[in-house]
């Protein structure tokens, strides 16, 4: 599975039927597979957007309306704002984790670190399976498919890391001293982690939708 999954293994793992995922490309729910000689593979990208796919349809919405919600999110800000949230809070029913095809990666960014969880961005499930975040996994292959070269993402993506990595060492360390009770010590990481992600996420889009301007200027985000 480390190259990525059959059709059938990718109907193994979400629990639906090899008829099911091809009815869903062919209806535009489901991007196409990569082929590597005869054979169609399928990537975590793929499992996540089936998972989501079927969660949409447990919470009533017909193959359409999902349709266009894919297509066109914006469309839907109420719901990926809530769904977004339930993700944080853990009350989504969507798996947070999908398989990464290593070997695939590996042979198109062969300058990654020797050991991937290194990074922080993977980690090795009871199996062994290298797996990230759905999240992650998402937005890298949204961030390629727009043209952006996979160096760079892998860049964007490690850079995160290392920041992700240094906010929990700065956690540890002084919340550990200012506050003796667990729970309040938990409430206050997961505030300090929201706001630490709005201040990249503003600063983020300041950057990169920035236009010819003067040095040291930030556009309004």
């Amino acid at each position: 599975m480390a190259e990525g999954m059959t059709v059938t293994e990718l109907a193994d793992t979400v629990g639906m039927t090899p008829r099911n995922i091809r009815a869903y490309q062919s209806r535009g729910l489901l991007f196409p597979p990569t082929i590597s000689g005869r054979v169609a593979l399928y990537s975590g990208a793929h499992l996540a957007r089936l998972e989501l796919i079927a969660s949409l349809q447990r919470e009533g919405f017909t193959l359409a309306a999902i349709k266009r919600l894919i297509s066109t999110p914006s469309s839907y800000s109420a719901i990926v704002a809530d769904r977004r949230r339930r993700f944080r809070d853990g009350s989504s029913d969507i798996t947070r984790t999908v398989p990464i095809p290593e070997d695939r990666i590996r042979s198109l960014l062969p300058d990654l670190p020797a050991d991937l969880t290194d990074t922080g961005l993977a980690w090795r499930d009871k199996t062994g399976q290298l797996v990230s975040h759905t999240l992650l996994v998402g937005v890298g292959r949204m961030l390629s498919v727009q043209g952006v070269p996979l160096p760079l993402v892998s860049a964007l993506q490690l850079d995160a890391a290392h920041a992700a990595r240094a906010l929990g060492e700065l956690l540890r360390a002084h919340l550990s001293e200012h506050v003796a009770d667990a729970r309040s010590h938990d409430d206050l990481a997961k505030i300090a982690v929201q706001l630490s992600a709005t201040a990249f996420e503003i600063a983020f889009l300041a950057a990169a939708s920035r236009d010819e301007q003067e040095p040291g200027t930030v556009q309004p985000a």
